[in-house]
């Protein structure tokens, strides 16, 4: 996150002490400080952190010797000597990110200083059988890192993005929807062991949302993530800050209000998102609407077919049954995230997931004035609505990201373990 200001995540500025006890904090935090604004001299770290130039000078030092930071040349202010600048080594951690969908396995590799140097897809073996899923994850992240040529003394871990729920403090996937057979999957105990590295576990929804701030950040926004892959959910950023519940039922708007003539839902509502507005619901409807051949709404692959071609219809004929069908979805689409942008006074709401460049074209016409039509305080802002600017593997850039993040980048982490 090249160059971003230092309230980005935090939410606001984090200040060193000079206790011995916490020199572990204090590493981390100049660490973090000097990868969110390349170019920091010691000079510019004493104000910003309030420790002493010796301390800071120690800290430089070891983060050097590390390898973990390196001298990017030097600057001249006023009359004295020319100052030391630093920036991030971005060869010395890489993490891996991998995102868990019903219908491929991504993966994602990102250095020190953020940036993504590889991205990698898979077929899922059988979404249904997960050991043979850990098997193709096992070989699929040593494969990448072999290509790359990355030791894995040099790998900070791997984060995981995968559907919901989970039981995140036990690191234990529980019976998503979207993956039958994974109940009670202890994922990150058996990642850890099979590759001997730290394994962060998140659900993908707030994966996507970690991707999106890491990736594209502006400082201080609220925003909703609605991720749209085989299921949707929302991954929630206040004040530029990343919200992480427990992971059992947070972000999840499959009982939300999509459209109040929609079908009833087992949870007694009526139109909520798991029965009228998950992409598989929307393909249902093109079906229904003759705007499809016949396709099992419960086949990932095939619901992504499905949806590209509504969506090539829609373009080539835009009165057609395929092109209400998708308006429909934005109109529900529509009033799921004004609800939340008036529940969290949010500043913005981001579209993105491996289902959205079907959708994209249709919601960007029809959402936003939608959304600021109902939107409360419309009256003197608006709602920005947007796709995601990461991509198609924001949920696996998100979740290497999350692992930087906690093993490296965690300052107030790091003051905990004292």
């Amino acid at each position: 996150m090249s160059g971003a200001s230092e309230t980005a995540m935090t939410g606001a500025v984090r200040r060193g002490t000079n206790l011995p006890r916490v020199a572990g904090y204090n590493q981390v935090l100049v660490l973090d400080l000097i990868r969110r604004a390349p170019g920091l001299s010691r000079s510019d770290l004493v104000r910003r952190t309030g420790l002493t130039m010796q301390t800071l000078s120690n800290i430089c030092r070891r983060l050097v010797e590390a390898g973990l930071i390196r001298e990017a040349g030097r600057v001249r202010s006023g009359m004295g000597a020319p100052r030391i600048v630093y920036e991030v080594e971005p060869e010395g951690r890489y993490a891996v990110g991998l995102h868990i969908d019903p219908a491929r396995l991504t993966f994602a590799v990102l250095d020190l200083a953020g940036k993504v140097v590889a991205e990698r897809t898979s077929p899922v073996p059988d979404p249904s059988d997960p050991p043979h899923v850990l098997d193709a994850i096992d070989g699929g992240v040593r494969a990448v890192l072999r290509e790359l040529e990355i030791p894995m003394d040099r790998v900070a871990g791997l984060g995981v993005a995968t559907p919901g729920p989970i039981d995140a403090p036990r690191g234990v996937v529980v019976a998503p929807p979207q993956l039958p057979g994974w109940d009670l999957v202890p994922l990150r105990d058996d990642l850890q062991a099979r590759l001997e590295m730290p394994v962060v576990l998140e659900k993908d929804n707030t994966a996507a949302a970690m991707g999106e701030v890491w990736k594209a950040p502006r400082d201080g926004e609220s925003f909703a993530f609605l991720y749209l892959g085989t299921g949707a959910a929302a991954g929630i950023v206040r004040d530029g800050e990343v919200l992480r519940g427990s992971g059992a039922s947070f972000g999840n708007i499959a009982h939300m209000a999509a459209d109040p003539d929609g079908p009833h839902c087992s949870c007694g509502g009526r139109g909520c998102v798991n029965v009228s507005a998950w992409p598989g619901a929307i393909v249902a409807d093109g079906m229904a609407a003759g705007a499809l051949e016949p396709v099992d709404t419960g086949d990932p692959h095939a619901v992504e077919l499905a949806l590209a071609e509504l969506a090539r219809v829609s373009r080539e004929v835009p009165d057609s049954s395929a092109a209400q069908v998708l308006e429909r979805a934005a109109g529900s689409f529509a009033r799921v995230a004004v609800q939340l942008a008036n529940l969290l006074d949010l500043d913005a709401i981001v579209f993105g997931g491996s289902q959205w460049p079907a959708l994209e074209e249709t919601f960007l016409r029809v959402v936003p004035e939608l959304v600021n039509r109902a939107f409360i305080a419309r009256s003197f802002r608006s709602v920005e609505v947007r796709g995601t600017s990461v991509g198609g593997p924001v949920g696996a850039i998100g979740a290497a990201a999350l692992v930087l993040q906690e093993t490296m980048f965690d300052a107030t982490g790091q003051l905990h373990l004292q």
